[in-house]
């Protein structure tokens, strides 16, 4: 009888021995206070001081009536978290001892005991500095001194010179392009601005001796009926007798690492169960097993849970124009799914179980795919995990939503970021795409930004060529390193309203809402994968119950015009109302359950639109998925993860199409 592919493989005979290699968490103890004031508060770590301040009682909750202007200060000031850390004299007896912050929001200098470690200025990265001769047994001080990324984001643009696009942004002076920084974070057309500030990731020790594993490249040949597996190791420290085991579905390899301390093995699985998106087969995970070996020692140990698919992207001219179709274990399958954004404007409030959840959801309302939209942050390793098992494929936009400096340092940070974040990544079954930016190729040719930001020929000849050199040979090539999923500079490839747009790669499509188009318009602009569409409604009446005051639970109450971050304001939303329910809402009750009716039928019109059009049209994903804040938005999930009607009808719609099933025009 086959052994089941979710079963733990065999194992090396003396492998359960604890590997050498640790980790001890430092998320006890931390306080913060503001760079001038010396006014010390317990910080929970991972946080952020906007979560510090509010557990004190410092600030008032962003999230509740106009609260958001009273908390801008907090961005804008410089904070310094400590931690006293102590360290007993076997921790010394160690080789290593590292430090490892796994996210620095953003602009910080580390200190121990007065001794500068070093900068971190990119909060997608993992910062790490090795400490074992820095440290004294007992107590050691640290310190995290953040500067606030409104002010060092002034500063890069003055230095810089010329004003990069940034219409997310108000104000004359726009700062994200010049800051390694979830986007949305500068304001969105579905939230406010929100800088926050911290250390907003896990903080580690890392102790260590001779040598550990600093990352495990998976790549996959199939040949139809065999699967092998390409583990490619690398490691740091001393390298010398030192081997690798790697261990898959009973089969183990053991093979020597090179003198540059990089071991490479290949492990076949023969009659391979293979990995399918939800809806289209099982989704077996198997055990991959990597082990750093010496003298009879286990000195580290990676595992990994990886699926045995195939996933291309076709891109092949037809006479249509061009194709853009996910083809999982040689099927061409339609995608279906949604934008998702961060899911809380303070993100570590979130923690792994919201994107968890968000995940069930999707699965839940037979989603297939969903993309990881280009101005939020990268997802934590259990959403990952999670769409593994539920088959969720990933549609990962690095974090570009903006143009960027062409400046030397500013990209190596990215480098270092795109790198840890692929590392990371790279090995998941539910990966099936990297995308270089959002919508920064067809703003660039159609937005009118020359001309609304006041470039020059030669001013427009420099950010066109930073453009080309990050995003359609740099980043492309550093993934190239380390993963071998596909990869595409930007989405969407053509703008919205033009034959090109329709018959050519991805489209977004944002006629209904942008320009008064009606729901049938989306029966005549299906392109050939629609990643984006949409339609506002605001949440429930229960929802906004938790956040706004009972009088200004009104229509045109102040505070909830306020909530309206689009520029359109309500007015789409009035006027679908009208045009399909033939009713002026008079009451806000009324009013949102009419919106979310409208919502949830220009959901259904385009879904319907685009699956009538397959094969032609082979991806349909919504905008949006998730909110991170109480108000009008394209959502079809709102911050307390209720659904609204909205989301029930795309369940019901993608539940009656089988991604492998094709109809006829």
């Amino acid at each position: 009888m086959k052994r089941m592919a979710s079963t733990v493989g065999l194992t090396l005979a003396v492998s359960a021995a604890l590997p050498q290699v640790r980790m001890v968490p430092l998320d006890r103890g931390w306080t913060i206070e503001r760079a001038d004031a010396g006014d010390a508060l317990p910080a929970v770590v991972p946080g952020t001081v906007q979560q510090d301040l509010l557990r004190a009682g410092r600030i008032p909750d962003p999230a509740v009536d106009r609260n958001i202007e009273q908390v801008q200060w907090v961005g804008e000031q410089d904070w310094v978290y400590r931690y006293s850390l102590s360290i007993d004299d076997e921790i010394l007896t160690h080789d290593h001892i590292d430090l490892v912050f796994k996210g620095l929001d953003t602009f910080a200098e580390v200190v121990l005991n007065g001794e500068m470690l070093g900068r971190a200025d990119n909060m997608f990265r993992t910062w790490e500095f090795p400490i074992r001769d820095r440290l004294r047994a007992g107590r050691n001080r640290l310190e995290v001194r953040f500067r606030s990324p409104v002010v060092v984001g002034r500063e890069r643009r003055s230095s810089f010179g010329i004003q990069l696009p940034s219409d997310n942004e108000v104000g004359p002076l726009r700062i994200a392009p010049y800051v390694r920084k979830a986007a949305y974070q500068f304001g969105w057309d579905f939230c406010p601005p929100l800088v926050t500030i911290g250390i907003w990731q896990p903080v580690e020790l890392r102790v260590w001796d001779v040598t550990r594993i600093t990352g495990v490249q998976v790549d996959q040949r199939d040949d139809g009926r065999t699967v092998a597996v390409h583990c490619r190791v690398t490691t740091a420290g001393d390298v010398k007798g030192c081997k690798l085991a790697a261990i898959l579905d009973g089969e183990v390899q053991r093979v020597d690492l090179g003198p540059d301390g990089v071991g490479e093995a290949v492990l076949m699985v023969a009659d391979p169960q293979r990995w399918w998106p939800n809806g289209s087969g099982e989704r077996p995970l198997y055990r991959l097993q990597v082990e750093l070996w010496r003298n009879g020692r286990v000195l580290d140990r990676r595992c990994h849970r990886i699926g045995l698919r195939r996933i291309a992207l076709d891109q092949a001219k037809d006479d249509q124009g061009q194709r853009f179709t996910f083809v999982v274990n040689g099927e061409p399958l339609f995608m279906k799914g949604a934008n998702m954004v961060p899911p809380d404007m303070l993100l570590p409030r979130a923690g792994d179980s919201t994107w968890v959840r968000l995940v069930r959801d999707m699965q839940r309302a037979h989603f297939n795919m969903v993309r990881v939209w280009g101005g939020g942050v990268y997802p934590p390793d259990a959403f990952f995990d999670a769409c593994d098992t539920a088959g969720i494929l990933v549609w990962q936009d690095l974090m570009f939503a903006n143009m960027t400096p062409d400046d030397p340092p500013f990209i190596a940070s990215v480098e270092g970021e795109v790198r840890d974040q692929v590392g990371r990544i790279g090995h998941h079954a539910c990966l099936a795409l990297w995308c270089g930016n959002n919508e920064l190729d067809v703003a660039w040719k159609n937005w009118g930004w020359r001309t609304k930001y006041g470039y020059d020929a030669r001013d427009s000849t420099r950010l066109r060529r930073a453009y080309h050199d990050l995003f359609e040979r740099t980043l492309p090539r550093w993934i190239a390193e380390l993963d071998h999923t596909p990869y595409i500079p930007s989405s969407p490839i053509s703008n919205w309203g033009n034959s090109v747009g329709l018959g050519t790669g991805d489209l977004h499509y944002w006629g209904v809402w942008h320009a008064d188009s009606s729901f049938a318009s989306f029966k005549g602009n299906t392109g050939r994968f629609v990643s984006e569409y949409g339609f506002q409604s605001y949440p429930d009446s229960a929802t906004l119950a938790l956040f706004l005051s009972p009088d200004e639970r009104v229509l045109g109450s102040e505070v909830l015009r306020s909530r309206q971050r689009s520029y359109r304001t309500d007015r789409p939303i009035l006027e679908a109302i009208r045009r399909e329910e033939g009713a002026v809402p008079a009451t806000l009750g009324a009013f949102i359950n009419a919106g979310q009716r409208v919502q949830a039928l220009a959901l259904h019109k385009a879904i319907m639109a685009h699956w009538n059009a397959a094969s032609r049209c082979m991806g349909s994903l919504f905008w949006q998925l998730n909110d991170c804040w109480p108000g009008p938005s394209w959502s079809v999930i709102d911050v307390t993860g209720r659904w609204k009607a909205a989301m029930y009808v795309v369940e019901e719609d993608f539940g009656r199409m089988d991604a492998r099933v094709h109809p006829m025009n």
